[in-house]
């Protein structure tokens, strides 16, 4: 169980770390004034070794809280139920729900952190925690967060004019971006489970060439054909089939790009029997012939 009571609750002022509050009146300017920003960074921070440190808000917040765990534990507390919180850990809490957290007592947290405002940040906590089953996020590279919400933190620190709230705001809809790309979306499966769903993916993007079957798959990754259907369509956006195909005209966009391979040993290459199946395919998916896609002006 993670660690709740400790003998002092802090809430800020651990030595090393970095803060930057956005002024209110500004934030709220900005918002009502700039079209474009509809998700605007108002807090961030990183707290190195949080000894004691404890945040109650039993009436929540205004803006969706993303708290990142790179070392130590911590816990969290949302709707009465509580999570143990790890390294890799992000917890996504939406505007408005209770909550408390805080660092465990014998290995405290090290957190980066960022509070979000804007009218898009509910409709992004629902993203990020859809399909989930806990406002706790396993992020599978979390090194590449670290760098956006230094640079969300850079940006801010350097004043609050346009000029450094676009950019600030454009590295936190990459930093939610990537919190949703990285995150393993496996609530209802084992860790076994997850990892079988990556080696199909795997598998598909690296033999393009051939035709496969969903009970292939399936058998690849040692799951029953319902099971692997709905942990790699989590996982990967699209049934497994309707995958293969994307990622087979993906990367037909490219040889047509790069080559000047003729279309029938392109869709050869790519296990298309009939070139007019392949045609058709690339069409519904990207809009046009692959002949006129050849001859579109791109860069």
């Amino acid at each position: 169980m993670p660690q709740i009571e400790t003998p002092r609750r802090v809430r800020e002022g651990f030595p090393g770390q970095r803060m930057i509050v956005l002024p209110r009146p500004m934030l709220h300017e900005t918002l009502a004034s700039q079209r474009l920003m509809t998700l605007l960074p108002s807090d961030v921070g990183y707290f190195p070794e949080a000894s004691f440190h404890y945040v109650d808000r039993p009436e929540g917040c205004p803006q969706l809280i993303l708290i990142l765990c790179v070392q130590g534990e911590g816990w969290a507390q949302i709707k009465d139920q509580t999570y143990a919180i790890r390294p890799g850990h992000m917890v996504v809490i939406p505007p408005e729900q209770p909550h408390s957290y805080g660092a465990a007592a014998e290995r405290p947290w090290s957190i980066h952190w960022c509070h979000v405002s804007g009218p898009a940040a509910a409709d992004f906590a629902g993203v990020l925690l859809e399909g989930n089953g806990s406002p706790v996020l396993e992020i599978a590279d979390y090194s590449r967060l670290v760098e956006l919400f230094e640079e969300i933190a850079d940006e801010l620190s350097r004043g609050y004019a346009w000029n450094h709230l676009f950019p600030a705001s454009a590295a936190l809809v990459r930093l939610l971006g990537l919190t949703y790309s990285f995150r393993k979306s496996f609530p209802d499966a084992s860790p076994d489970a997850t990892d079988r769903i990556r080696q199909a993916i795997f598998f598909l993007d690296h033999h393009l060439d051939r035709q496969v079957s969903v009970p292939e798959l399936a058998r690849i990754a040692n799951l029953s054909v319902s099971h692997f259907c709905a942990l790699f369509k989590r996982a990967a956006g699209f049934p497994p089939l309707e995958y293969f195909l994307h990622r087979k005209i993906q990367h037909a966009c490219e040889l047509l790009d790069t080559t000047n391979q003729p279309l029938k040993r392109i869709a050869h290459g790519l296990g298309f029997s009939d070139p007019l199946y392949f045609s058709r395919t690339f069409r519904k998916i990207q809009g046009m012939s692959p002949r006129k896609y050849r001859q579109t002006v791109k860069g």
